[in-house]
């Protein structure tokens, strides 16, 4: 049986880690000097999943080549008695950014979110947030509250934007229309950040809850990052992935296919490059 304490200091030098990620302003990353990026879609609770994308990514024979995870919790993996076994995913998330700080990023989502600020979101009538909880409970006992609060620090912790040097942009999500009027970059590398950026109205609240994909939004939203290609979650696809425009493709990897990107970020992407770089685990 593992350690609680051993998994708990690990997820606490995770979030030391990912507050420390280099080229990090506020909510957002630019790394520098990358190779590659690899992309996972939103992944639920799927260890297995996430076990087979690190696989993949074989970060240790690539040093140049940067993963990025998102959408950890909330899912269909249960512990006999219901709960939820997700968190599974986040002690798994804080493992592999000890061992690859500058080559792991876990990305905000809205699940994430909802969780931390203890804002119900729910699933056929099922409070997540509890039974996340309750998941916690029934795999760590009498360490569980201590578990809540560095899962909580660990949410706060995480960069919601990615833009590499050759234009292309990693988020959850993108803001609406009528969100992005007010949305405004600054803000979301802001340190400290602004209050309220994760309340309704707020530039990081839009960001990673909208999820309007159409090609003039996502067009919009690119010339206001300064970034030319997109690459999010937050939409289930049985797919696996779904270029919704040219410009845009969205990922996901816990239902029947499990989908990713993997673009170079040490040169200019082409439209055929883009548009040929989802595959399938």
């Amino acid at each position: 049986m593992l350690d609680p304490k051993k998994i708990l200091n690990t997820i606490k030098k995770a979030i030391a880690a990912v507050r420390a990620t280099k080229g990090r302003a506020g909510r957002v990353i630019r790394p520098r000097g990358v190779k590659e990026i690899l992309v996972a879609g939103d992944l639920h609770g799927r260890v297995d999943r996430l076990k087979e994308i690190v696989n993949l990514a074989n970060l240790g024979s690539n040093p140049g080549r940067i993963l990025v995870l998102q959408e950890l919790i909330h899912g269909d993996s249960e512990y006999d008695d219901g709960s939820d076994s997700s968190h599974q995913a986040l002690d798994l998330a804080a493992v592999l950014k000890c061992q690859f700080p500058e080559q792991m990023h876990y990305l905000l989502g809205n699940h994430e979110m909802a969780q931390g600020a203890s804002r119900l979101i729910s699933k056929n009538g099922k409070s997540l947030n509890h039974q996340f909880d309750l998941g916690v409970s029934r795999a760590y006992g009498e360490h569980a509250e201590d578990f809540l609060v560095a899962y909580k620090q660990l949410v706060e912790s995480l960069p919601a934007l990615i833009l590499l040097e050759n234009g292309v942009c990693v988020s959850h999500g993108l803001p609406g229309p009528e969100a992005l009027h007010t949305f405004e970059l600054s803000r979301l590398e802001a340190e400290p950040p602004p209050v309220g950026e994760d309340l309704p109205g707020g530039s990081l609240y839009s960001l990673v809850w909208g999820r309007v994909t159409s090609e003039e939004n996502t067009q919009a939203f690119l010339e206001k990052i300064g970034a030319g290609w997109l690459v999010i979650g937050h939409i289930p696809c049985e797919e696996g992935f779904h270029f919704a425009n040219p410009k845009l493709v969205y990922l996901d990897a816990h239902m029947k296919n499990a989908g990713y990107v993997l673009l170079p970020a040490d040169r200019q992407v082409t439209s055929e490059e883009f548009t040929t770089s989802a595959q399938l685990l």
